[in-house]
């Protein structure tokens, strides 16, 4: 699942991101955000867990929508990793009796305003002043965001012997 949430930054933030956003491509003229919490479930959520996990993530806090007209970027933690705030998160949603949530993740949506539709090259171009390359990445929907929870098989181990291979 990919949930829509909150405002993610100030606007302050989102003032200075519009800048360089509208530095790299002039046609951009506008820009929200809000948090995106992607659910990796295990079972159908019931209807009671589903108002459960909401009151869980949005605090009573109100959804931020965007205009129809927006082109989305997302961005969340890099595929392969487990963040803080989802071991954190899960462990909540667990004690809360969400049994068929298996992990919860929170990433950044944003949304661009221009004065023409966007390519999806363009977008990607912007969308690499949203996020840390060092600990998140970009996706080009919510969806494609469900490699998040993708398990990878461990590689064998090597064994490199430094004192017979080594350099003398």
């Amino acid at each position: 699942l990919a949930l829509p949430g909150q405002p993610a930054l100030s606007a302050f933030r989102l003032g200075k991101l519009l800048a360089e956003l509208t530095r790299i491509d002039a046609r951009v003229t506008g820009l929200q955000s809000r948090f995106t919490y992607f659910v990796c479930i295990n079972a159908p959520m019931p209807r009671e867990q589903r108002e459960r996990l909401d009151r869980l993530l949005l605090s009573n806090d109100g959804i931020e929508n965007f205009a129809e007209s927006a082109q989305l970027i997302f961005t969340g933690p890099r595929p392969g990793t487990i963040s803080p705030w989802s071991s954190k998160a899960t462990d909540i949603a667990r004690a809360c009796r969400l049994d068929c949530v298996e992990r919860l993740e929170r990433g950044s949506c944003y949304a661009v305003e221009g004065a023409v539709t966007l390519t999806e090259k363009e977008l990607s171009r912007l969308g690499r002043a949203l996020f840390d390359r060092m600990t998140e990445c970009q996706f080009v929907s919510g969806r494609e965001a469900g490699i998040l929870f993708d398990v990878q098989p461990p590689t064998s181990l090597s064994t490199i012997s430094l004192l017979e291979d080594g350099r003398d």
